[in-house]
Order: structure tokens, then sequence, then C-alpha cells
């Protein structure tokens, strides 16, 4: 039998669990050598204080059981005990206890519906949804309209851990990744330079030829069956790559032969798990490596050669001359698979999104069509964006394409620091990360009814005094809290570029149908819609298999 006590003083070897969790809890050591430390070293140390005669196979076994053991005990005991920071909030045992259920749910693309499901069996505003970091306290998400502006705002809470995971820790960041607000500041003015009105009027040529490039193609393919999701993601990745640095990928001319696709939907899924268990960025493979060289190249080709266009790149690499020192091309260059990734998803699958909509309520279809007719007749240039701003129909479609169908389901991570955070609703305490839940918000009866989970554009015709009547009569009871509405997220780290992105989905839509008639593919069970559309942080979509017929072929069989 082993003797258990400890051959210097008093202290007994399971002492050392707890000071082990204590240490993780305060210092977060996340490098493999501060791990291996505490994990196996000190274990084996303590097996050399055990009295007895065993080997030294009985005596390791021993103290890394014990003290395994103790500490996940430890562990165990603080997440489910009322001293715990977030006992007050609702939430699943197991979700205190792993992030483990969190990540299954997010790889799996549904960890928004999961976290709407869980707000709804609680019927609270406020719940615990897991771990984010070793041992600190867990993450929360608010379903709640009134805490976007007071956690998202200018005053608000900087960006969560979540984005240090993202970044893998490193220091020469993307915009994207900066969670210091001053440093994020100032890594933003070349992108508002490079996104004002200004500037995405002169990309709109640009975008133009992409867009026509994206209908000439689906309309040589009249009558087959036609995946316009993976069209959309093409088209937009091409018009990416044209507005960021002068051109270089040709996706919807030559097909996706470098596989860029696929690597961009690896990658996303990737980052699931970095976001998810931050300190695994240190040692997780990334799918984006590929798709980041790429555009780097593409990025270094633009600079090298130059332009006679104003890109995205004239901006941030400043040559507009705004800024009294020009940054270095080492931190300029890696934005460029920013703006490729980042920028092409989102609105790829809007426009999939939109569609869908559209062609599932065959009413509101036909509306929009007559109201690009009307505003296009067949001697006016449907490229021509002059008349977006009256083009009311179409706006109500994306907003509310936009409530269903958030580009960022689960909103973006926030965190409180040394000093917790004061809501009407709640407190929030030290070191704890939150999530403004946006697909919750937008699909909450409290913000939007009736019918909150419905297509319903009328509802923004309705609230912005336009007559939508003779559609649809407005409802007794008609809730419209546009503060709630926030699918570009909100305040100082906002999507930058919502207005180009706003530009690219009405362009597409009206010229798109103006052109052309879509309809869904013969068998298309529209249930599968919903089954594919996943939450890595950014939305993915799956297919929308669609047959297309030139308008005005149809119009002569009409008459006919």
């Amino acid at each position: 039998m082993f003797d258990y006590r400890v051959s210097v003083g008093k202290y007994q070897a399971g002492d050392a669990e707890p000071l082990t969790h204590i240490c993780f809890n305060r210092l977060e050591p996340f490098s493999l050598p501060s791990l291996f430390m505490l994990l196996v070293i000190v274990p084996a140390t303590l097996s050399t204080f055990l009295n007895g005669h065993h080997p030294l196979f009985l005596r390791l076994g021993f103290a890394f059981a014990t003290y395994h053991g103790v500490l996940l005990t430890s562990i165990t005991l603080y997440r489910l005990s009322p001293l715990h920071p977030l006992a007050k909030y609702p939430g699943p045992i197991r979700l205190k206890l792993s992030t483990w259920w969190v990540y299954q749910m997010a790889t799996r693309g549904k960890r928004h519906e999961f976290i709407r499901a869980l707000h709804e069996h609680y019927a609270a505003d406020v719940i615990r949804t897991g771990k984010c970091l070793l041992f600190r306290p867990n993450e929360i998400s608010i379903r709640d309209a009134s805490a976007i502006a007071p956690i998202m705002g200018p005053n608000g809470l900087p960006k969560g851990p979540m984005w240090d995971g993202r970044a893998r820790y490193s220091t020469d960041r993307l915009l994207i990744g900066w969670r210091d607000p001053t440093m994020h500041a100032k890594r933003r003015q070349p992108w508002t330079r490079g996104l004002s009105t200004a500037a995405i009027k002169d990309y709109e040529p640009t975008l133009a030829e992409r867009v026509t490039q994206l209908v000439d193609l689906v309309s040589t393919r009249r009558g087959e069956i036609v995946d316009l999701a993976d069209m959309f993601r093409k088209f937009s990745f091409d018009f990416m790559g044209d507005m960021a640095f002068g051109g270089g990928f040709e996706l919807m001319r030559d097909g996706d032969v470098h596989d860029f696709m696929r690597m961009m939907q690896a990658g996303t899924k990737d980052s699931v798990l970095t976001e998810t268990i931050p300190w695994f960025s240190y040692h997780a493979p990334t799918n984006l490596s590929a798709l980041v060289d790429a555009a780097t190249l593409r990025a270094t080709e633009r600079i090298m050669k130059g332009t006679t266009r104003k890109d995205l790149f004239h901006y941030l690499n400043n040559d507009d001359g705004a800024l009294e020192l020009s940054p270095p091309l080492s931190a300029v260059i890696p934005e460029g698979a920013l703006v490729t990734i980042a920028g092409s998803d989102t609105t790829s699958a809007t426009l999939s999104n939109a569609l869908y909509l559209l062609l599932t309520h065959p009413n509101v279809y036909r509306r929009v069509q007559e109201e690009i007719d009307r505003f296009y007749p067949p001697d006016e240039n449907s490229l021509d964006c002059k008349f977006h701003p009256k083009m009311r129909i179409l706006d109500a479609v994306i907003n509310e394409t936009l409530r269903l169908y958030p580009v960022v389901p689960s909103g973006s991570q926030r965190a409180t620091q040394r000093k917790g955070f004061h809501l009407d609703s709640c407190y929030i305490p030290p070191y704890t990360t939150v999530r403004v839940h946006t697909w919750s918000i937008h699909r909450d009866s409290r913000n939007f009814s009736p019918s909150p989970n419905s297509f319903w554009p009328d509802r923004w015709l309705i609230a912005s005094n336009l007559n939508a009547d003779k559609y649809h009569p407005c409802p007794e009871t008609f809730t419209h809290n546009t503060d709630a509405f926030h699918p570009f997220s909100y305040g100082p780290a906002n999507c930058v570029g919502k207005n180009l992105a706003m530009k690219e989905l009405k362009m597409a839509i009206t010229h798109l149908l103006h052109r052309v008639n879509v309809r869904l593919a013969e068998g298309y069970d529209v249930r599968e819609w919903d089954q594919g559309v996943k939450d890595f942080f950014t939305m993915d979509v799956g297919g929308l298999p669609v047959v297309i017929s030139p308008r005005e072929a149809e119009k002569h069989e009409a008459e006919d």
C-alpha cells in the first residue's frame, strides 16, 4: 500500500491541484510548454514524494490519477457552484461544464438554431452558452435588442478572445482581427476611404461588367438546371478580386480550377475550432493557407504592376496620400485575403437567400419584377444604379432577407475586461465573453410581428408609411423595431463594406430579373434550403437548383 503522505511538510498530494486550477483561472497559460509543465511535470514531480516501495509506473499512475482527478473535480464544482460569476444565468449543465457541445453544434453549422432554441427553452434573454476560454467565466448569449447599442456601440465592449483564435494570436493582424479599439480605428481609416460613397461610385463599372458576365452565363444555359448559389459565389469572388486589387480571379469564366471555393468553405469550418477554443489556434492547421497565399500573390502583382483604376488597394496602400506615412507592404498585402474571403461569401449567401425567398413566394417575385420593369423599361440600362434608392419593394425584400438570414447569424463576440459591465437587464462579470445573438433578436416577436419567422417584405413598407395595403393589409397588431435590426453588426466595428454589399445585391438582382425568369428546378424540396443554411461565423448556404428562361422568349410564347 502507498503511504499517501508526502515527504515534505504537512502538505498532501492533492493540494497542488486546486493551485493549478487557480493558475489556469488567473493566468490562462496557452503555450504547449506551459500546459506540459502544469499537466505533466507537476504530477510527475509529485510522484517522487510518495512513500512506498512500489514500481515507478504505479507511483506515476497514482500521482497522475489523483492530480487530474482532483483538478477535474475542482473545475466541475466551481463551474456548477453558486460561486461562479454566471451562476444566476440559466443554461444546460453540459454547457456550464464544457465548450464541447457548442463546438459540436458549430462544426455542424447549427449553432444559431441551437442558441435560439436555448433562449426559447429557458424563456430568458440572457443564457449561459459554454466556455470560451479555459477556466475563466463562460460565454453568455443575449437576446435583448436594447443591449445592442450599449454592448456594440462606441462606448461598448471590445471584441472578444475568439478574434485572438481566428488571428492565431498574431501581433500583425488584419483589420477584422484587432481587439484593441484604438488600433482597430486606426487600421480602419483606409478602408473607410476605400469604401466611401465616392469610392464605391468608381467601382460601379467593374461591378456592372461582372453582373453582365453573370447574367450572360446563366442566360446561355436556358432549360438546364443551374446551381444559382454556386454561380453567385463565383460572381462575388471574381468581383471582390477586381475591386480589391484589379482582378486576377476568373471563376465564372474558367471554373474553380484552383479549388478556391472548397478551400474557403473548409477554412471557415476550421475557424470554428479556433474561435470556439481560441488557444487551440496555436496548434491547429488551416485550409485557408493556400487561399490566403493566392490572394497575397494577386495583391503583390497588383502593387508591382500598378493600375490606372482606383481599386481598394489604392487606398490601403495610401496611393491617395491621405496618410503622412504609408503602411509597410507586409501589412497591406494580407488585407487582400480579407477583402476576397470576407467580402465574397457574405454577399453571395445573401443573394442566394434572396432568390430562394423570391422563388418560394411567387407574388413577391412578381411585384419585384414589376418594379424593375417600371424603372427600367426596354430603353433603360438595368445596370445603372440611379433608380435603386426609389425601388422600395426591392429594398424591402433585401432587408427582409437580411432579417431572416443575417450574414453573421450568431453575432460578433465581445468581452468584458477587468471591470464588469452593467446593462439594464443584467450585469456582465469581468472576463466574460458576450454575443448579442442576431438570429434570435431578428426572429423575436417582440421586435418583428406578426409572423417573425416568415418572409413578409411588406412589414418594411408599412413601417415606412408606404402604401402596401393593396398587397397585404396592415394587421391590427404590428411591431417593427428597427433598433433590433443589425445584419451588418453595429458600432465602430460594424461591416465597413455594407454600402458596397447593398450596391452589389441591388444591381445583381435587378439585372438578373430584368433579363431572365427564374424558377426552382422540378422536384426540388424547399425544405432542403434551411437544412443547408450553416453558421460558420458567416453564413454558408447549400445549392439552389433553378431553371433559367429569357424573358423575351416567354413573352413571345405567351403571345402565341
